[in-house]
């Protein structure tokens, strides 16, 4: 099968390179996917440059999601046939033709959706329900702050704190392009800028946000910690703007905050099973009736995968980059 080969030290950092593997062989609770779609992620940029392998005993071809038909089913499998089209969420090689995948983290297809759409979903979604709903406990009422809203994770986890009845402060490097958010269900956009807290203050009657879902780290993080109210959480996923940061922890203790880190990829395969099995319970119906949808910044074929590479390394998408087979 076609794939983008594992990194390798002797080859150049950040250039996906494609090659022949032989196909994966299907474990017992697995199904065997002939892949239609994929998309890019950060964290498949960071492994080909040899800073994120894989977890243990997961596939080192990058990839973290995929869209296409099952093709083979473990003797153990239940629930799942031959012909289905599915989305999944994965540990590693949806840059393939074919991909092996636990059972327990596939999804179905919406019939409205393409597999373009399928594709641009599951890490995307997946995320944004770990940590705004399962680690930041979003409630119908309250406000949460998104910072990096733009991303394919950003802007689908505004659609989702909005189903959930929150209040959404959309923030990202310009005005310009947060305007999308707003169709999502942004109730205010905020520039990703020193004067935040203040400008989310002002959004929240003055309060700060309840929850805070943080894609950018870096040198913004204390002021999204600002950003928040009394009590709020931060839930740091994504380190955009760098690791380091100069935090003032008497804030953090004055004011009861809480900051979490949070990684989707590296938990078990029992974890990503429930927590799939809780996003499906919720979002299904909103899939269906189009209240959840992916954000696809451009399509690319597999070929031009580099290119689409270079896009993302370059900062300037607007949703997802997904790539056809």
């Amino acid at each position: 099968m076609r794939a983008v080969l594992p990194y390798d030290p002797r080859q150049p950092a950040s250039t996906p390179r494609i090659g022949e593997l032989p196909d994966p062989v299907v474990g017992r609770d697995e199904v065997l996917i002939q892949v239609r779609a994929t998309a890019l992620n950060r964290a498949d940029l960071l492994q080909l440059r040899g800073l994120y392998p894989p977890p243990p005993g997961e596939s080192e071809v990058p990839g973290l999601e995929c869209a296409g038909d099952v093709v083979a089913v473990g003797s153990s499998v239940e629930g799942w046939s031959v012909g289905d089209r599915v989305m999944a969420l994965l540990a590693g090689g949806g840059q393939a033709e074919r991909v092996a995948c636990p059972a327990g983290q596939l999804m179905p297809i919406p019939p409205q959706l393409s597999y373009t759409d399928g594709a641009a979903l599951p890490e995307a979604a997946l995320t944004a329900w770990t940590n705004l709903v399962v680690e930041g406990h979003l409630e119908n009422g309250k406000s949460v702050l998104i910072t990096g809203a733009t991303s394919g994770i950003g802007t689908f986890a505004v659609q989702l704190a909005r189903c959930c009845g929150a209040e959404v402060v959309a923030a990202g490097r310009s005005l310009e392009r947060l305007d999308l958010l707003r169709t999502l269900g942004a109730t205010h956009c905020v520039v990703l800028a020193d004067g935040m807290p203040e400008a989310v203050r002002n959004a929240t009657e003055g309060r700060g946000a309840d929850v805070a879902m943080d894609l950018v780290g870096g040198r913004w993080l204390p002021a999204t910690l600002a950003s928040l109210a009394d009590g709020g959480r931060l839930i740091l996923v994504g380190l955009m703007a760098g690791r380091r940061a100069e935090l003032d922890l008497g804030e953090v203790l004055r004011r009861r905050l809480t900051l979490r880190g949070s990684v989707l990829r590296s938990r078990s395969r029992h974890e990503k099973r429930e927590l799939v099995a809780g996003f499906r319970a919720f979002a299904d119906e909103r899939l269906a009736d189009g209240s959840l949808m992916p954000v696809v910044d451009h399509v690319a074929p597999f070929d031009r995968i580099a290119a689409a590479y270079q896009h993302m390394a370059d900062g300037s998408q607007l949703g997802k980059i997904v790539i056809e087979f």
